[in-house]
């Protein structure tokens, strides 16, 4: 009777699992094919209710304008989403900044965000802060 109940529970689960139809469709957006085969990085942080995406995004080569080289530069996606059922959304993009390093990234209170960016070359780096909330991204003075 054992051998019979898990016989018909194997095949249950096997028609649950193998019966989904599963499908590859091309994607022909010529911009968002350009995004994300660009992406370099990517960082998540969620707070009680809201999340923000971070994508760092390599710019073609030569697009830091340094002569006699190919060196490219970087920008920032940052989305900003809420969890409901109709998620309230933001995108934003920040740049293009040479040799960026993320120095904070951090979940503040009440859904609010701190995010630090330091870039340049090594002699003399600047610094970014942004505050980011569900409703804007705001550079802080």
């Amino acid at each position: 009777m054992k051998k019979l109940t898990l016989i018909i529970l194997s095949v249950l689960g096997c028609t649950i699992a193998f019966g989904q139809k599963v499908t590859l469709t091309p994607v022909n957006t010529k911009s968002l094919k350009a995004i994300l085969c660009n992406v370099d990085t990517v960082v998540f942080r969620s707070g009680r209710s809201t999340a923000v995406i971070l994508y760092q995004l390599s710019n073609p080569s030569g697009s830091a304008h340094i002569p006699e080289t190919d060196e490219s530069s970087n920008k920032f996606l940052i989305a900003v989403t809420n969890g409901d059922e109709v998620p309230d959304q933001i995108l934003y993009s920040v740049g293009d900044f040479l040799g960026p390093k993320i120095l904070k990234f951090q979940a503040l209170k009440d859904d609010k965000y701190f995010l630090s960016i330091g870039y340049g070359f090594y002699n003399h780096r600047k610094k970014i802060n942004l505050d980011i909330s569900i409703s804007k991204i705001s550079i802080l003075k």
